[in-house]
């Protein structure tokens, strides 16, 4: 069926298409493309620059629609909407300034001499800066216009003017820019002898980016991005680790211990890449964009939610305790032990990030999700919690209880808490805002045609 034939057959509201199901929501197939378009192998220091730089990419095509965006709110005078703009982008900068320290990290053992492409020749580095030129362009003309005081509002203004805010916004983007851009271009440059565009699998970058936009002034493309680059990490980090159980099973751990270190080198940038929602998608912006999730949940994430936090960490940690077992002297167990406790860390870090967005967004008062669980708060706990109590490392720790309550823990979640002053308030807007998806109305009587995916087996 031709691509403008199956775009009309796909449901839709005021805003745009409706997303059938989280791989199409979060244009997964292109990010597939992408990392199978490798000029170099899998689970080589090569193949994790490539994931670095690849993802760089896809925060630069979000910066340039976030400074493109941010233009045009300053040459309508709308400071308010550019402040959101740039706090997304300072955002972006920071994990910017993560994904290049990785990019440092990994290629150290490199040749100072080793050949590099020009960083400015990748297309998203083009766009970027095109869009910053745009923007600072916008910025001093309504400087020279006499329409922003600099001087008077740097000393005397704080955060809660708007025109500060933009002011400050701008030079601490402006610095971690200097020190990104610094980064990358030092670093090793994987397959300098190929074209960037080439290297990067540009163009479906760009694609996954770029495929569905939605109408009014949302962060939808954010949101996506911010999706897409652990999508991307996470296929090197799960190669990574099949690998690693593979050579733990033949016996030689010096293998897989150089695997592991290679892809626990991935964990600090998907860690990165959740704070920038939490921090800057409101409780309205992020129902502008609620419905065009269609019946999608953040667990239908195969390779996150099912391959790596699931799959892979279980066999990984079964076939390292079973080695403790059979030979706690062999040389390597300590390592690999601390292995398996890195990737527990990583999983469970991830999890409570990753709480702050039914918090947020959907708030409690059993509100449900988009895909009907009848409590989107709780489900997500219950799932980290589960998760806890069915660890394979609790059977070598069974002092560890699966489920700490906190020493805050009571009081958060009681009567004299702002917690559940917000929870509670969130939940009633949001019910209010979405009264098909609380009652599975119309679109949302249907059920998700998500399935748990068969189990990988290494």
């Amino acid at each position: 069926m031709p691509d403008d034939l199956v775009e009309s057959h796909k449901i839709r509201n005021d805003r745009g298409v409706i997303a059938e199901n989280y791989h199409e929501l979060q244009s997964l197939g292109a990010i597939d493309a992408a990392r199978a378009s490798m000029t170099v192998p899998g689970a080589t220091r090569e193949a994790l620059l490539i994931g670095i730089y690849q993802s760089a990419e896809i925060a630069l095509y979000n910066l340039a629609d976030l400074l493109t965006r941010a233009s045009a709110d300053l040459a309508s005078r709308d400071l308010d909407a550019c402040v959101s703009k740039l706090l997304w982008a300072r955002s972006f900068h920071r994990l910017q300034v993560r994904l290049s320290s990785d990019a440092l990290r990994i290629s150290s053992a490199w040749s100072a001499t080793t050949p590099r492409w020009p960083l400015h020749a990748t297309p998203a580095f083009a766009e970027f800066e095109t869009a910053l030129e745009s923007f600072d362009g916008s910025l001093v003309e309504l400087v020279d216009r006499g329409e922003l005081d600099v001087r008077t509002t740097i000393s005397e203004a704080s955060l809660t003017d708007s025109a500060y805010a933009i002011l400050h916004c701008v030079r601490i983007a402006n610095h971690d820019a200097r020190v990104w851009a610094t980064n990358l271009a030092r670093a090793v440059h994987p397959q300098p002898t190929h074209a960037p565009e080439v290297a990067l699998a540009s163009s479906y970058l760009r694609h996954a980016v770029h495929e569905h936009h939605l109408v009014g002034d949302t962060y939808f493309t954010q949101f996506r991005a911010l999706h897409q680059i652990p999508e991307l990490l996470v296929r090197e980090i799960n190669y990574r680790l099949e690998l690693a159980i593979k050579a733990v099973r033949d016996g030689d751990d010096a293998r897989a211990i150089e695997l592991l270190d290679g892809a626990a080198s991935l964990y600090p940038a998907i860690e990165a890449s959740l704070p920038p929602i939490v921090d800057n998608l409101s409780t309205f912006d992020y129902h502008q964009i609620r419905e065009n999730l269609g019946l999608t949940s953040g667990s239908h994430s195969v390779a996150m939610r099912f391959h790596l936090f699931t799959d892979l960490y279980e066999q990984f940690a079964q076939e390292v305790m079973a080695l403790e077992d059979a030979d706690p002297d062999r040389g390597d167990v300590s390592r690999l032990k601390h292995h398996v406790a890195d990737l527990r860390v990583f999983i469970f870090s991830w999890r409570d990030m990753h709480l702050h967005l039914p918090r947020n967004n959907l708030g409690g008062l059993e509100t449900k999700s988009l895909t009907g669980a009848p409590d989107a708060v709780k489900t997500v706990r219950k799932m980290r919690d589960s998760a806890a109590a069915s660890d394979p490392t609790r059977s070598k720790a069974r002092d560890r209880p699966a489920v700490v309550v906190g020493p805050l823990d009571g009081y958060l979640d009681g009567p004299k808490s702002s917690d559940q002053l917000l929870l509670s308030i969130t939940g009633e807007v949001t019910q209010a805002n979405f009264h098909d998806v609380q009652e599975r109305l119309n679109f949302f009587s249907q059920r998700s045609s998500f399935s748990r995916p068969p189990r990988r087996e290494v």
